[in-house]
């Protein structure tokens, strides 16, 4: 069974209104049409706000979930494995217990600060990082001034575990793992004055593996502008939010007020997810109606291969394999950006990126990028294997699993 690939779901569904008991349970049919068997389909759902608590069953044993509520929706969060052409029943059943059921967490995110601090000498003294949920950035707060745990929010899966710098650099960066299991939470607690932070040294877990300088990283935020690439370095004000954490899905959530780009002004939010057992984050964006474009993107390298795929309709992808790491001059790393043909605009580049340049629909746009290195636990090893990874996962997301209600 596969487990490089999350599913992206379509449902046939609006909303499941259940009125369900085990007597009478609904019944959630998970179609898949592709020829390839997966590992940790994503499974998505509205369902009845009134219910709280319940059960998910396949094949007499009981699935993992994850209940969130958002935009005065309850969303069920699941992951199923699935086979070639399979039609899998789950029975959704109100449970007999009335308390919330826990479940080994295979997600994460985390947005980690001094809250009890003093700000002397450009820094934020203090010697411990406390998770916050929400938060208004302070006006103050720079890069490298010690405000921030690992410097802004981090969210993970088992497989890998990203970050953004919550500053004037808004680039997204990688944290590669050797072993699959959760780490952030661990990753950096020590380092509490900004200087020779312990995950850019090789840890039992892994390290910072990605050199992202003033590039686009990996699916880093942009604007086209003035022939240049402008990430959202100056804003009136930023909100940084935490609205879930696993076990199944975790979320980062951002929201830039007032992004100053040639002298115009644009709200931009962002929502980064990713799920179990999957390399792949979700940015969802928002930006202000007057926007002509927003580029994502990668950052350069000279001994890396460059692929790309090329449908007229669905997605697409961008990616890079090589030696792209800050590990040693040998140790390899894929990087990719997924993207709807429809929104593409151009693909471009400057001297430090490769650029997907997207317009936005009805005011919102769509990507996914991945990371997948070398020295993972039963990881993509190489550049074929890697290559793999693309075509299956393009071949998901123009041909998602369907979802039935009865």
């Amino acid at each position: 069974m596969l487990n490089r690939t999350k599913l992206i779901v379509m449902l046939s569904v609006s909303l499941l209104f259940a009125a369900c008991s085990s007597q009478n349970p609904t019944i959630i049919t998970i179609i898949n049409p592709t020829d390839l068997n997966f590992k940790d389909a994503l499974i998505e759902t509205p369902i009845d706000p009134k219910l709280q608590y319940i059960s998910l069953v396949s094949d007499g044993e009981e699935i993992p979930f994850q209940l969130v509520d958002e935009d005065g929706k309850r969303i069920l969060i699941f992951v199923t494995d699935i086979t070639s052409q399979q039609t899998k029943e789950i029975r959704l059943e109100e449970s007999k217990e009335t308390q919330t059921k826990k479940f080994t967490s295979r997600t994460y995110a985390e947005l980690s600060m001094k809250t009890n601090h003093v700000y002397f000498d450009k820094r934020f003294r203090g010697n411990k990082f406390e998770n916050v949920t929400n938060l208004k950035v302070p006006s103050i707060h720079t890069d490298h001034d010690a405000l921030f745990k690992y410097e802004g929010p981090g969210w993970e899966s088992e497989k890998v575990g990203y970050r953004f710098y919550l500053d004037w650099r808004n680039a997204t960066d990688i944290f590669g793992k050797k072993y699959d299991k959760l780490i952030l939470d661990q990753v950096g607690t020590n380092d509490t004055v900004a200087k020779d932070d312990s995950y850019h040294s090789m840890q039992e877990w892994g390290m910072d593996i990605f050199k992202v300088g003033s590039s686009l990283g990996i699916g880093s935020i942009g604007m086209w502008a003035d022939d240049k690439v402008n990430m959202v370095s100056k804003t009136d004000s930023v909100v940084c939010t935490i609205p879930y954490t696993g076990p199944i899905e975790a979320k980062v959530n951002t929201k830039y007020f007032g992004w100053f780009v040639e002298k115009k002004k644009y709200d931009l939010s962002s929502s980064f997810s990713i799920a179990a057992g999957s390399r792949l984050t979700k940015c969802e964006l928002q930006i202000s109606k007057d926007a002509e474009n927003v580029v994502t993107g990668l950052a350069k390298y000279k001994d890396t291969d460059l692929m790309k795929s090329n449908f007229k309709t669905g997605w697409n992808y961008l990616a890079l394999y090589g030696n792209q790491t800050l590990v040693n001059e040998n140790d390899k790393l894929g990087i990719v950006v997924f993207y709807r043909s429809e929104d593409l605009l151009e693909l471009a580049e400057d001297e430090l990126s490769y650029i997907v340049k997207l317009k936005p629909s009805n005011e919102d746009v769509t990507y996914y990028f991945a990371a997948a290195w070398e020295q993972e636990e039963n990881g993509i090893k190489n550049i074929d294997e890697f290559k793999n990874y693309l075509d299956e996962t393009l071949q998901t997301l123009n041909n998602p699993v369907i979802v039935e209600i009865k």
